[in-house]
């Protein structure tokens, strides 16, 4: 289960990357050229980092930041460099640079936080994400919410995972990530049928190997042989060769 939890920080992070850049690009900003400049090669830089290239990426923060030293968002997408390459010392002083010089933004309060789970600095961790949410002008409460669930989850504080994936999906029911977290916390705990119905939806729209396997185990439980089957022919027939598939395979001996 570890290797789900370290992909949806990766995919939550990155969906910021490219949040946190756009979200500040204003037609009727008075901000200097060089601060457009380092605004510029911000997003190149995420750009980069979305394709994990990360040497480049980092060319174009440090260009931002010989052009403007006091851009925040350049900094920001430092951290996340460093964090990938698991430099963390050199990663920590940039979150931290970053939020010195904008103590108020989301965005790097969301990124810092998904880097001190990864360091196992839960209680840090989650504090940053509250911070990000407490902001009402951010875009995306409901990432650093299903972050706070996750690394909740790493922290075995599961009344707290679950009360923050809840207020994830209460602001995006689309948040799949948080709906298979929080099936499997009500799963784990003998409650299949509330298990069912949060994982419903992402069962249809974004069944993984391993939102199929919570699927079936599911039915198993409510006695549903159809559901049962269909997911397992879905998970044998669309990832073969998934660790899912062997436990499903393993189960039926």
């Amino acid at each position: 289960m570890h290797s789900m939890l370290y992909k949806m920080f990766l995919f939550l992070t990155f969906s910021l990357v490219s949040a946190c850049v756009s979200q500040n690009t204003n037609p009727y900003n008075t901000d200097s050229a060089l601060t457009n400049q380092a605004r510029a090669h911000t997003e190149l830089g995420a750009a980069y980092l979305k394709e994990s290239k990360f040497e480049i990426a980092l060319e174009e923060f440090n260009i931002a930041i010989r052009n403007d030293p006091d851009y925040p968002l350049a900094y920001n997408g430092i951290g996340l460099v460093y964090s990938s390459l698991g430099e963390n010392a050199k990663a920590d002083a940039a979150f931290q640079k970053a939020l010195q010089l904008n103590p108020n933004s989301s965005e790097s309060h969301n990124n810092y936080g998904n880097f001190l789970c990864k360091t196992g600095q839960y209680e840090e961790s989650i504090k940053h994400f509250l911070d990000a949410v407490n902001n009402p002008l951010y875009e995306t409460p409901h990432l650093a919410y299903a972050n706070a669930g996750i690394c909740s989850i790493r922290k075995k504080d599961f009344i707290n995972a679950e009360r923050y994936l809840i207020a994830s999906l209460q602001l995006q029911p689309l948040m799949h990530p948080a709906a298979y977290h929080l099936a499997n916390i009500q799963f784990n705990r003998g409650d299949a049928k509330s298990a069912k119905t949060t994982l419903q939806n992402t069962l249809l729209v974004a069944p993984s190997p391993e939102v199929l396997w919570l699927g079936i185990k599911i039915e198993r439980v409510l006695g549903d042989k159809d559901n049962e089957a269909s997911y397992a022919i879905q998970l044998r027939k669309q990832y073969p060769n998934a660790a899912e598939t062997q436990l499903l395979l393993n189960s039926q001996h």
